[in-house]
């Protein structure tokens, strides 16, 4: 039989919790150097894309333990504002832990529902977390809703859909979890109004970066 919506959610989100102690160092961590800079080239790249600025408000989408805080608060600073939102409590009580500061707010919230004022965010990051959204239309729709006018949001991820969807079908956690093909995406992207301005989709980098 197969699994519900519900079912599917919740399994997800227990899998997430479980495991939110180690996850930095089990994603990130080099083996080599023992520092959390695996996917220090990819982060350059990523980054690099990205319009940030002191002073911006950011939605760091999906953010797990918090992988992109240290990027994201060296190029808005202290006076920019950082909102780091998960849907698994675990998730955020360990990033809480590790980079609680008086401009980052923590919410435990779906992606579907971001407790944000309209048109708050200069840009919203969903770094390796897309296909974890549980309905991706309404999940665009609300995190595109918290973009300022000429807000950018971005899709990312370090390796391609392919590879992200193969990934997660070895995991029964996230085996129903897939990131859409490029019609797919575009498709998505137009409804919520959004203008995608650069999709790359290679072995080790996926981006799509989209302007409202």
């Amino acid at each position: 039989m197969q699994p519900t919506s519900d079912e599917i959610y919740r399994t997800r989100k227990q899998f997430f919790n479980d495991h939110a102690e180690g996850w930095l160092n089990h994603c990130y961590r080099n083996p080599s150097t023992g520092r959390l800079d695996k996917h220090e080239k990819d982060f350059e790249r990523l980054f690099s894309l990205l319009p940030l600025k002191p002073g911006d408000h950011v939605l760091d989408v999906g953010c797990g333990s918090g992988v992109l805080v240290p990027f994201l608060m060296e190029r808005i600073t202290e006076s920019g504002l950082l909102y780091e939102l998960d849907f698994a409590e675990k998730m955020i009580k360990v990033n809480r832990g590790l980079h609680e500061r008086e401009n980052i707010t923590f919410i435990v919230a779906d992606a579907e529902n971001p407790p944000l004022d309209e048109a708050c965010c200069d840009i919203v990051i969903c770094f390796s977390c897309f296909p974890h959204f549980q309905d991706k239309v309404r999940a665009v729709t609300a995190l595109a809703r918290t973009l300022k006018p000429g807000g950018v949001f971005v899709v990312s991820h370090f390796d391609s859909s392919d590879g992200i969807n193969r990934h997660h079908e070895r995991c029964h956690a996230v085996m129903h979890d897939h990131l859409p093909d490029e019609a797919g995406m575009r498709a998505l992207f137009r409804q919520a109004n959004l203008s995608i301005e650069k999709y790359t989709d290679e072995a080790g980098f996926y981006c799509i970066i989209a302007g409202k």
